[in-house]
């Protein structure tokens, strides 16, 4: 191995294109790999380690009720990188800046950004590989995945055709002293409990591979820590993509205050982080994720006063590479009599849940109201799975696999021990009740973000992004007649180019009812409905990557 600045290292990088505005690092290799020098001058940053004697205090009352799962501390930096760091100049005319930064004792770290900003051509090197210009924010904030060990050493590589300095002031060290997956070595990967199922097992997982692809891990960042939750993404009646994550209003409030607006910029959102396998694999999966996002509505105050929604909007769209899906949902107060919660415990990999008896309505822990879903966990092929600190806010689907519930808190757990055990409880605050029930106003509502055309529809299918996103059109450009109809209606197309169409029929609970596929000549396409009951249903008319919902009467 060269002899890198006077300091050996071994790099290890994570390659994600750099077409996705999203992405955590680019691949590459930093300047210093070619250079062989003897000096030993790297400026470091000793941060001061915090007591983990009174963290652990803290921490045992808060697990002790079910709360999101605290992993990390921040501990305050406040550092120009640019005017901390040691500089070198390199022959050819470009400039590299070195920092070093300890924590002693971290298992992991990662680091926070109050004002960052790299031109174009200038890269920034972590462990985990290159951040780029793509990775700028407007606001400036930023954040990085967690990096293994106590020591994190950042490279700056400046081409001398760039003049302009960056921008990059690091506020915070996210120092991790517990459930970093790969370094517990009690619990093994992760640090789930031993009952806890993977997604990819047989045959509790195969009827869910599509679902799963919805669900994410968040890095939750509020009150100068850091926190495990779960979350998903959730379809919307225009089906145009929004990246809307669901989750818990208790993940966002933590030691008696909320999530701050520069601290869900900080946010960061995993997908996909599972085994391949029914097996616990010997290594952490591949990281994908994305950081940062914007409050867009809560509801019901932790559960003390409703169903415990936090609805946020990603800053970026989610990367087609990532594969992701958006959940279709229920909203009907209905009983299902099975299915399963897809979830993160401890902040693991993927794990699922079942229950085979029905849910049963209920309020939570005295609040006096029916915002929750109650739920028994069953025992299944591969043992009985249940739920866990850092699952809060992941998704409770039916048995036709629509959303109808997030995850507040409750009593299941592996071992029996006191009120706690397989066989009890869990309560997932109800999507019927987010739908509308915690408040007037918008900001309080589920309905005007995921019915913003006020359609009234009570059911809605899940979305698949195909090779290029969805796009929502406006109502203006497709119009159907008769309506009220009865035995056939048109379907209008004038002045669109397309002659391929896929036409869906849902009915007002989201059930799929028939659906058309087309190669059409002309401005019109007649739908034959003579077997379909009179009623209300919704059209979804799909077209070159665009969609648009309508409404229709069935007389």
């Amino acid at each position: 191995m060269k002899k890198i600045l006077g300091i050996t290292i071994c790099f290890v990088f994570l390659v994600i294109s750099q077409q996705a505005l999203a992405q955590i690092s680019d691949g590459g290799f930093p300047a210093s790999f070619d250079i062989e020098t003897d000096s030993q001058i790297v400026k470091s940053i000793i941060l001061q380690s915090p007591d983990i004697r009174l963290v652990n205090n803290e921490d045992s009352r808060n697990d002790s009720l079910s709360l999101p799962r605290r992993f990390s501390i921040m501990l305050p930096v406040d550092s120009d990188f640019i005017k901390s760091g040691t500089w070198f100049q390199l022959e050819d005319g470009g400039r590299i800046c070195r920092l070093k930064i300890h924590a002693e004792g971290a298992i992991a770290n990662n680091l926070y950004f109050n004002n960052f900003y790299l031109p174009e051509g200038v890269n920034l090197f972590l462990v985990k590989g290159a951040f780029t210009y793509f990775n700028n924010l407007k606001n400036g904030n930023f954040a990085t995945e967690l990096m293994s060990g106590d020591v994190v050493i950042l490279e700056l590589n400046i081409p001398a055709e760039i003049k302009n300095d960056p921008i990059i002031h690091i506020s915070e060290f996210g120092y991790a002293y517990r459930d970093v997956p790969h370094y517990d070595e009690i619990n093994g990967f992760g640090g789930s409990d031993w009952c806890e199922i993977n997604i990819n097992c047989s045959p509790e997982g195969d009827d869910w591979q599509v679902q799963k692809r919805a669900v994410v891990r968040i890095l939750v960042k509020v009150s100068g820590s850091g926190w495990w939750c779960s979350g998903s993404l959730v379809n919307n009646v225009r089906y145009d993509a929004t990246p809307y994550v669901l989750t818990a209003d208790h993940c966002a409030y933590q030691l008696n205050q909320y999530a701050s607006d520069a601290d869900l910029d900080q946010w960061i959102f995993y997908f996909n982080y599972e085994s391949t396998t029914c097996e616990n694999p010997e290594l952490e999966p591949g990281l994908l994720s994305m950081v940062g996002a914007s409050k867009v509505a809560q509801g019901g105050k932790r559960g003390q006063e409703g169903s415990d929604f936090y609805l946020v909007l990603l800053n970026n769209q989610v990367p087609l590479s990532y594969n992701p899906y958006f959940l279709g949902w229920s909203r009907f107060n209905e009983i299902s009599d099975q299915g399963v919660t897809i979830h993160h415990p401890e902040g693991d990999i993927k794990k699922i849940s079942t229950y085979s008896s029905p849910i049963e309505s209920s309020g939570w822990y005295g609040n006096g109201l029916q915002s929750h879903w109650k739920v028994i966990w069953a025992e299944t092929e591969n043992g009985w799975a249940v739920t866990e600190a850092g699952d809060s806010g992941s998704p409770l689907f039916d048995n036709e696999g629509r959303l109808i519930g997030t995850l507040t808190g409750g009593l299941a757990a592996c071992d029996e021990s006191g009120a706690l055990g397989p066989d009890k409880p869990d309560y997932y605050g109800k999507f019927s009740y987010h739908w509308q029930s915690n408040g007037t106003v918008d900001t309080a509502q589920l309905k005007p973000w995921l019915d913003p055309d006020n359609t009234g529809i009570y059911g809605l299918g899940g979305l698949t992004l195909d090779v290029e996103d969805h796009k929502i059109v406006n109502n203006s450009d497709i119009n159907i007649y008769p309506n009220p109809a009865n035995e056939y209606f048109f379907i209008n197309f004038t002045n669109l180019e397309s002659k391929t169409f896929h036409v869906s029929i849902y009915d007002i609970v989201g059930k799929l009812i028939k659906e058309t596929y087309s190669q059409h000549q002309g401005s019109e396409l007649k739908i034959n409905i003579r077997d379909i009951p009179k009623g209300v249903y919704f059209l979804t008319i799909k077209y070159d990557h665009k969609s648009i919902v309508k409404k229709l009467i069935i007389q």
